[in-house]
């Protein structure tokens, strides 16, 4: 599906490290998403995170996925 398609490609860019520029430790990454995900954007809907997860849950209610990637969290 050219959506999944798409998202899956954000995705993949947004893993890239910036270049020159130290990244967080993982502890700090953690805090960041869970303050990220504490916001009422995310309290709006039964977001489900876990991508696979996702997958299965459309397949079953024939419903598209809607993905939302971002690494404004990580610095």
């Amino acid at each position: 599906m050219k959506i999944q398609s798409i998202a899956i490609a954000a995705m993949l860019v947004s893993l890239l490290p910036a270049q020159n520029r130290p990244q967080p430790d993982q502890t700090k990454l953690v805090e960041l998403r869970t303050a990220k995900l504490a916001k009422p954007v995310f309290q709006k809907a039964p977001w489900v995170l876990d991508y696979d997860k996702a997958r299965e849950q459309a397949k079953k209610e024939g419903k598209l996925i809607f993905a939302y990637f971002t690494r404004s969290y990580a610095g």
